[in-house]
């Protein structure tokens, strides 16, 4: 039998690529399990915060992205799941290639929705960065908390790309203990424009018998300051988050999915675009930020 390979070859370049599959939306997750990717780790280490993954009452994924000391240029920077936890020696570029199980194309912006794209591209479904420190949450239903997923965060790591696509910083995605909680409770509660949501977010993800106690201390805490508008609003926040089983690790301010100037975890905080720059220091950002919890 005879092939004629140029006639093979025609029809496999006219064929139609065959998409990857659609990923399923997963709307349980352990309620009791926190993970963390916290920087600095391999590569830059004045790259400092880190990405939460949590589920509020056992339901979809909620990721928090907190970041400070990237850099000022190289950007937009894009971030992403790779399959692999980073290797003793912090070299990030043998994480392995971005967490994608459905085998679907690297390039998000051109699928129909989010579950046709890779299961790690955070940047792709929720927005790239352009700022040298940023903070935004969201839901992502395709990510799990689930051992037996194939959408499985834990073991993994979470790492930050220049706009040529090279590695700048990565760290491996683990399970928090009830001790890195309390540091990263810690951690907030030193900032200066800290919501009370944040603390009391943090705290629920501890033993939940300690939450009620925990509220009662923020309230009284609270009735000591002076402005009464100010410690109002703190005893409303914390009364829509004492019911929380689980934290969500909810942004200090209101943020765009794309960027913002703004970040619980440091003060370099300028557009890292050599095309675009902020006219805003930090203390009038704070100061901003400020005035809208008050």
């Amino acid at each position: 039998m005879q092939f004629n390979l140029p006639l093979i070859l025609s029809l496999l370049s006219v064929a139609p690529i065959v998409a990857g599959k659609k990923a399923p939306k997963i709307k349980k997750n352990p309620s009791n399990v926190v993970a963390i990717a916290d920087f600095p780790s391999g590569f830059k280490q004045h790259v400092m915060g880190n990405v939460i993954f949590s589920a509020k009452d056992g339901g979809i994924m909620n990721v928090h992205v907190d970041m400070t000391g990237l850099p000022r240029e190289g950007g937009p920077f894009t971030y992403h799941i790779h399959e692999n936890p980073v290797p003793a020696d912090g070299n990030c570029d043998l994480i392995g290639d971005h967490l994608n199980p459905y085998r679907a194309p690297l390039d998000c912006d051109s699928q129909k929705d989010d579950s046709y794209c890779q299961v790690g591209d955070l940047s792709g479904k929720h927005g790239s960065i352009n700022a040298t420190c940023f903070e935004t949450k969201y839901n992502d239903p395709y990510l799990s908390l689930n051992k037996k997923s194939k959408a499985y965060v834990v073991g993994r790591s979470v790492a930050f790309h220049l706009d040529d696509g090279s590695i700048f910083a990565c760290a491996d995605i683990q399970s928090a203990s009830s001790l890195r909680l309390e540091t990263l409770k810690q951690e907030y509660a030193t900032n200066e424009i800290t919501d009370s949501n944040d603390q009391d977010e943090v705290e629920a993800a501890e033993e939940e018998g300690d939450d009620e106690a925990e509220y009662h201390e923020a309230k009284e805490n609270n009735e000591k300051d002076d402005d009464d508008q100010r410690a109002e609003q703190a005893e409303e926040n914390a009364n829509e988050s004492v019911s929380k089983s689980v934290s969500d690790f909810s942004p200090i301010n209101s943020t765009s999915a794309n960027a913002t100037n703004v970040s619980a975890l440091g003060e370099d905080c300028e557009n890292s675009s050599s095309g675009l720059s902020s006219g805003l220091t930090f203390a009038a950002i704070a100061a901003a930020a400020v005035s809208l919890l008050i």
